[in-house]
């Protein structure tokens, strides 16, 4: 009996099933992959010949013909990373740097400083995707998924973006505590293509003085080649594109004091780039200039954003140094900035600090500058005998082409006997003036000091003196370093001499006060030379010495 049921039950139910698949049999699969899969093999090998493989299984086809999850999001959102040097604000509105904020340094205007520029007619942002094409020119403007990971020092932010047809960007910033930031951009989809990032424009926030003074170049291209060799551009002195090769060590924006740059690696194409920017009337448009890099697909690059430091920079990469423009004369500056910076550690003010250097050159340059001292002294003894002999040769002078060659052989018969050289006073001045420009250049470009406060008044060597307190007391203090000096040659050159301290006063009434400062600490210490020197030097040969009453 049980066994006549179970034989029932198994036959009752593959009734079921085989009735189920009559009544309601299965859909037949679409197979529509094999062409799609064709037609996307051409596109992506348009030269290849098909290759014979076996057909794409249904698996395959079904996934290949499922679109795209697009991936945005629907506000903007602002990403802040913290680091002991900087802050760094990020928004998903095209995954872009909208500000970084330097901890330890100031702008102009005392706040705190900013490297990226800010205000109108600037976007207010940097490391911008370049819209090279139709996509790149929506990815710019859409707002990117965020993805936020810190941890053992590092901080994380990715930025996603996908649309409907399958085109995607990926954006990714990595921060340490350093000024250097690893930044990358990658491309999704087949159409694939060149993807690049714009540094600029323009970099900082210069105040109204500095972009007014001479000394100040906001906003110029600098590019450093693997050779060392550095390329600088003003930035209205970019009048078109200029794409430069790889190899390059550094490619970024520069004033005097910072620096936002690309260290490009591989073959990615550096492009400097001059930009007109429009203000609102009645201002005119501004020339600024921008720097951009590019790859295939992907790009990875490390991008500095910092102060031109000289120990950062030689830490960052090798030959980073001579980003700073100290010149032909960074062979003085920097064991000059060397020396400050040992004295600065001790007395812990700047200004003090470059009047016991200046102090410490004099010395150096003592046994030159009592030479000059010494010249200058014979010269003007021996001055009554040179005035003779122009008498003896004046008249002579019109008539007689070979008088004044006469003349001069004589003078310096003159000067050979007495063992004067009538050159001796001009070479200390010639080895000074490439210390005073060493200094100049020290004083524009090493940020050390930069908004340096010295006493008083002077609350920046950097910048010019205010109320002009220095240059007025460096005029005074060479006209009477000229008046107790000792002066020879001819009334032409002595007036021209008598006026050169105002001239020199004109031409410093700008320059930063730190090299007013050091030029009239060498006229107080030249001062003080010469008269010692005049208590108690004995100067000259017996025979220039006047006789006795």
């Amino acid at each position: 009996m049980e066994t006549k049921r179970l034989v029932l039950a198994f036959a009752l139910s593959a009734a079921v099933l085989v009735g189920w698949t009559v009544l309601f049999p299965p859909s037949k699969r679409p197979e529509p992959a094999a062409k799609p899969a064709a037609k996307l093999a051409a596109t992506a090998t348009t030269a290849a010949p098909p290759i014979a493989t076996a057909a794409p299984t249904p698996l395959a086809a079904a996934a290949a013909s499922v679109p795209a999850i697009p991936v945005s999001a629907g506000a903007e959102e602002m990403v802040e990373v913290r680091t002991p040097l900087y802050t760094a604000r990020l928004s998903n509105e095209g995954g872009v740097l909208k500000s970084f904020v330097l901890t330890h340094h100031r702008d102009g205007a005392g706040k705190a400083l900013d490297l990226v520029r800010q205000g109108s007619p600037f976007p207010g942002a940097t490391l911008a995707l370049d819209a090279a094409d139709a996509f790149l020119a929506r990815a710019a403007k859409a707002r990117f998924a965020v993805e936020r990971e810190s941890g053992n020092g590092v901080t994380t932010v990715r930025f996603r973006y996908r649309e409907a047809s399958g085109e995607g960007l990926r954006r990714t910033y990595v921060f340490r505590d350093s000024y250097v930031v690893v930044v990358t951009a990658e491309r999704d989809g087949a159409a694939g293509g060149a993807v690049g990032l714009v540094l600029g424009p323009g970099i900082g926030n210069p105040s109204t003085d500095e972009l007014a003074s001479r000394y100040t170049k906001p906003g110029a291209t600098v590019t450093l080649s693997a050779t060392a060799s550095v390329d600088r551009k003003a930035k209205d002195g970019l009048k078109e594109a200029e794409l430069k090769g790889a190899g390059l060590v550094a490619a970024g924006l520069e004033d005097n004091y910072f620096l936002t740059a690309f260290l490009p690696t591989g073959t990615a194409a550096v492009t400097l780039r001059p930009v007109t920017l429009a203000a609102a009337a009645p201002a005119p448009a501004d020339a600024e200039s921008e720097v951009v890099l590019a790859a295939p697909g992907a790009l990875a690059t490390d991008v500095f954003l910092g102060p031109k430091e000289l120990d950062v920079l030689e830490k960052t990469r090798p030959g980073m140094d001579r980003l700073i423009d100290y010149g032909w004369y960074a062979i003085l500056v920097k064991p000059l900035l060397w020396g400050l910076k040992a004295i600065h550690r001790v007395v812990g003010n700047w200004g003090v600090a470059i009047l016991l250097i200046t102090v410490v050159i004099k010395v150096l340059l003592f046994p030159l500058t009592h030479k000059q001292l010494v010249s200058m002294r014979k010269m003007s003894v021996l001055q009554p005998k040179v005035e003779t002999i122009r008498t003896k040769w004046s008249g002579k002078l019109k008539q007689d082409p070979q008088a004044r060659v006469k003349m001069n052989e004589e003078m310096m018969a003159l000067y050979k006997q007495e063992g004067v050289n009538p050159a001796g006073g001009c070479l200390p001045l010639l080895l000074q003036m490439p210390i005073l420009v060493a200094f100049y250049n020290l004083l524009a470009h090493s940020i050390e000091l930069r908004h340096a406060p010295f006493m008083l008044w002077i609350t920046d060597l950097s910048a010019k003196d205010p109320y002009y307190v220095t240059p007025i007391l460096m005029t005074a203090t060479m006209w009477l370093q000229q008046q107790m000096t000792p002066t020879g040659g001819d009334p032409t050159m002595r007036r021209v001499q008598n006026i050169m301290p105002l001239v020199m006063g004109f031409l410093f009434k700008d320059v930063p006060s730190g090299l007013v400062l050091y030029w009239l600490m060498q006229n107080v210490l030249t001062i003080g030379q010469q008269m010692l020197l005049n208590r108690f030097t004995d100067l000259g040969p017996k025979s220039m010495k006047p006789k006795a009453a």
